[in-house]
């Protein structure tokens, strides 16, 4: 390959990349360990996997390295990372941007994609994916560019719009024949549900129960996203997408880089409205995961005002110091805001009292709903060897078992056990065995025995 300098980003971004993988002990703060243990036990937890929250794709591209482990699954991760930079790189050619290497910077070290690019997550299949139909696009390989891009509604759901988006683009261009195309991942979603569950409706019920959820803390400032763009994408990344913007309405160049500004426009207008609280329109929080999606799209445009810039600079020696100063500035925001995984303390408390139990009551079940202590436990979410979700059904089914409370699981807005702490502590059958504190916040280990026999 004759492309060294290309080279030698790649080998930058994944340099960094292995390096947070290797010191990692933990899982991204928010859903990782959840997809993670849904994907390594994907055929035992198959009947809950039609609920919407389950994304198709990510949870079974994941299921095969989840086998191997979390480390090994970050890799893969990574490596599909790797795949996405190179895709991007060959839009960027495609664009006539003479310094296309440096898109792999631009977009590889963005802080919140490089976060997520490591993570058993949703976001870096579905910008995997929209990069790739934009890629089928500009190769005229029309057919293939839509049914990519309705397929990305099984990664992100909101991402369908990326779809509508081409949809109008092929209305636009009289490409009457693949326009049923945009129907394709719906449908392969609604067809895998019934296949499963047994029942068309259920996908229309559970979008229905995941449409009402409602945030379970207060959502976002309307300006949340535009305030944080550099935090998303970083400082320099900002700054030479808005020299990006000027140069390309400055060579008349608008309307070929239309797609791009419209995605990259729709996403932050979309969660704009889902996360602010003003709207209270749905559950989300606001997580700057969500529009990290259209990184390699920003990166396009920024790489393009570098490249502009880079051709200004008329003497060799200025523009390697130049480009070394834009190396380091990219390198040094990234590495600064980001950091490998290392369990919270939080978690901390849950993985001690969890391997407790395992080592003192080997043969009792153990009820929780905290996913780190069925990820401490090897089993799946749904139920395993001596592990049960904490619900009312199994407190029936089992008579005599140990419970782990948390605040923050035991009877949340998602599981709505309908169990609370004071129930627990209430009921003549249960005995608190050990409990901690974090905080203001409680943790109990709790003993249960419904037939009032010794506990062994």
């Amino acid at each position: 390959m004759k492309k060294p300098l290309l080279v030698f980003f790649l080998a930058i971004v994944s340099v960094i990349g292995s390096v947070w993988i290797l010191k990692s002990n933990g899982f991204y703060y928010i859903d990782e360990c959840a997809h993670y243990l849904y994907s390594r036990f994907v055929l035992q937890a198959l009947p809950v996997t039609v609920q919407t929250w389950h994304r198709p794709i990510p949870q079974w591209l994941f299921a095969l390295p989840a086998q191997l482990g979390h480390s090994f699954t970050m890799f893969f991760a990574l490596s599909l990372l790797i795949c996405l930079l190179l895709v991007t790189y060959r839009i960027a050619k495609l664009k006539g941007i003479r310094h296309a290497e440096w898109v792999v910077i631009l977009v590889g070290l963005q802080p919140v994609l490089f976060d997520v690019s490591y993570a058993c997550m949703t976001e870096l299949p579905a910008a995997f994916l929209i990069t790739l139909s934009y890629l089928y696009y500009l190769k005229e390989k029309h057919g293939w560019s839509l049914a990519i891009a309705s397929a990305v509604i099984l990664c992100r759901s909101e991402m369908y719009i990326f779809a509508g988006l081409m949809f109008f683009v092929y209305v636009w261009k009289r490409e009457w024949k693949i326009l049923p195309l945009v129907l394709l991942g719906p449908l392969l979603w609604i067809g895998s549900t019934t296949i499963i569950s047994g029942d068309v409706m259920t996908f229309f019920r559970e979008w229905s129960k995941f449409s009402s959820l409602s945030k379970f803390i207060p959502g976002v400032s309307v300006t949340h996203y535009l305030e944080n763009l550099h935090t998303t994408f970083g400082f320099a990344q900002v700054a030479f997408f808005v020299a990006g913007i000027v140069f390309i309405a400055k060579a008349k160049r608008s309307a070929d880089f239309g797609i791009l500004y419209g995605t990259i426009a729709i996403t932050l207008i979309i969660h704009t409205f889902a996360g602010a609280e003003i709207f209270h329109w749905t559950g989300s929080i606001g997580e700057l995961r969500y529009i990290a999606v259209v990184g390699p799209f920003f990166g396009i445009i920024s790489v393009y005002g570098l490249s502009e810039i880079l051709d200004r600079v008329k003497r060799p020696g200025v523009r390697l110091v130049f480009s070394i100063l834009v190396l380091s500035v990219v390198v040094f925001n990234c590495t600064l805001t980001t950091h490998p995984r290392r369990w919270p303390n939080y978690d901390q408390v849950v993985i001690t009292m969890t391997k407790a139990l395992k080592t003192e009551y080997p043969n009792l079940t153990l009820l929780s709903n905290n996913y780190v202590a069925a990820y401490v436990m090897d089993v799946a979410p749904t139920g395993g060897l001596h592990f049960a979700p904490f619900n009312k059904k199994t407190l029936e089914e089992y008579p005599e078992c140990l419970i782990l409370w948390d605040p923050f699981s035991s009877n949340s807005i998602f599981s709505q056990t309908e169990l609370t702490k004071t129930e627990m502590l209430q009921d003549t059958t249960i005995q608190v065995l050990e409990k901690y504190n974090y905080w203001s916040a409680e943790y109990f280990v709790l003993y249960r025995n419904k037939q009032r026999v010794t506990v062994r």
